[in-house]
């Protein structure tokens, strides 16, 4: 749950069929408040520079009408920014009950996607020496297995083998079934000392919500302040996001579409309505809200690494592939990679929410939408599917 499963163990299908997608909004023009950066993309030796232009809208907007009617969601918001360009589009509701349009301006849970805000903070502490990269586990969090070989880069790349709390059956269970539930992460790390290590520390790269309870537990011993505080105001603040937060409340800032979750058939009529979440569950793995705005802004720092020193973004953005992946993606430090495309998707219950950067190509892609599982990444789809038709060489 509120993991990048989509990235890693879906097959990615492009449907370029013919026709316009009717139902989408285009507001390319300057219908937000922040205005589209202006850049200079570089364009390899004989690679055709791609412009967003009408006929490139046009055939993004076929991709995400077919990723949307795949997905079942209810709505999607989009954003693609290439060299200055940008091109906004949105389908379906906000709320299927009282019929509202989905809006870009909606808040969203972005599960996953906090890990690149929790990984950033520990990396300051990195950068300012209060904390090493090669620092074991058990110097924090003591009594998981492994804890004295697994290291503080293990944790940030994925590549630690602690079992994925969110994997154990009664935890996955109580939380759909209410995802306002009490909890706290020490209940997490409780979770992860009853369950044998998956592989040896550093040997492989696999996806876990665990890793990240731990950082943000190893923030809090470090900092001597809750997690939420230090990614607020060392990250949120510094990066200039005015829609993104690190939450203390289960409720979704305003204005916001309603979440609704899928079954295995996939979504009911009328589907199922998530409500309140209580923060803790997801915690410094996946916890935060954003919005489209935000998304596109943190993707470019990220990826641009103005919070860290060079030397450490150098060390962020080098990754390691997904053990069984079948195309170049991976994981570096707390940030997906798939070949020169930097960012990362997330799923929670009610939310999907995916947010990549090419920049070589001065090129953004920000897909949210209100319905997924804890695992499912349709937004995830479509914004691959966008990339890959633009620039095939990045997918593969």
């Amino acid at each position: 749950m509120i993991r990048a499963r989509g990235l890693i163990v879906t097959t990615l299908v492009l449907v370029l069929v013919g026709g316009a997608c009717a139902s989408s909004t285009d507001r390319s023009s300057s219908t937000t408040s922040r205005p589209a950066p202006t850049s200079t993309t570089v364009v390899a030796p004989g690679a055709v520079k791609v412009t967003l232009d009408a006929a490139t809208k046009q055939k993004l907007g076929v991709i995400l009408a077919a990723g949307f009617a795949k997905s079942g969601m209810p709505g999607v918001g989009v954003r693609v920014v290439i060299d200055g360009r940008r091109w906004d589009t949105t389908l379906g509701l906000a709320d299927v009950t009282t019929g509202r349009p989905y809006a870009l301006a909606d808040h969203v849970r972005i599960a996953s996607i906090t890990k690149t805000f929790t990984a950033t903070a520990v990396l300051q502490l990195v950068d300012q020496k209060r904390l090493a990269l090669d620092d074991t586990l058990d110097r924090y969090v003591p009594g998981i297995p492994n804890g004295k070989k697994v290291t503080i880069r293990d944790l940030l790349a994925m590549s630690s083998g602690i079992y994925d709390y969110t994997s154990d059956p009664n935890f996955a269970t109580a939380f759909v079934a209410d995802p306002a539930r009490p909890w706290i992460p020490q209940q997490a790390v409780k979770i992860m000392r009853e369950h044998s290590p998956d592989f040896v520390p550093g040997t492989k790269t696999v996806y876990s919500d665990s890793n990240y309870i731990l950082l943000g537990l190893i923030l809090e011993q470090v900092t001597a302040e809750t997690a939420g505080y230090v990614i607020n105001r060392r990250v949120v603040e510094p990066a200039k996001l005015t829609q993104t937060v690190f939450p203390l409340t289960p409720t979704l800032p305003r204005p916001h579409p309603t979440g609704y979750l899928p079954t295995e058939a996939g979504f009911s009529v009328p589907p199922a309505a998530v409500g309140n979440v209580n923060p803790n569950a997801a915690w410094t793995a996946g916890a935060m809200t954003s919005a489209v705005d935000d998304l596109e802004e943190w993707s470019r720092v990220l990826a641009d690494g103005s919070l860290l020193s060079e030397r450490l973004q150098a060390e962020r953005l080098r990754f390691r592939r997904f053990d069984g992946a079948k195309i170049n993606a991976g994981y570096g430090l707390g940030v997906e990679r798939i070949n020169d495309i930097v960012g990362h998707n997330g799923a929670i219950v009610g939310f999907s929410t995916a947010m990549y950067r090419i920049p070589k190509y001065d090129a953004t892609f920000v897909v949210v939408g209100n319905g997924s599982t804890n695992s499912s990444t349709s937004t995830s789809d479509i914004a691959l599917s966008m990339i890959q038709a633009l620039y095939p060489e990045q997918v593969a």
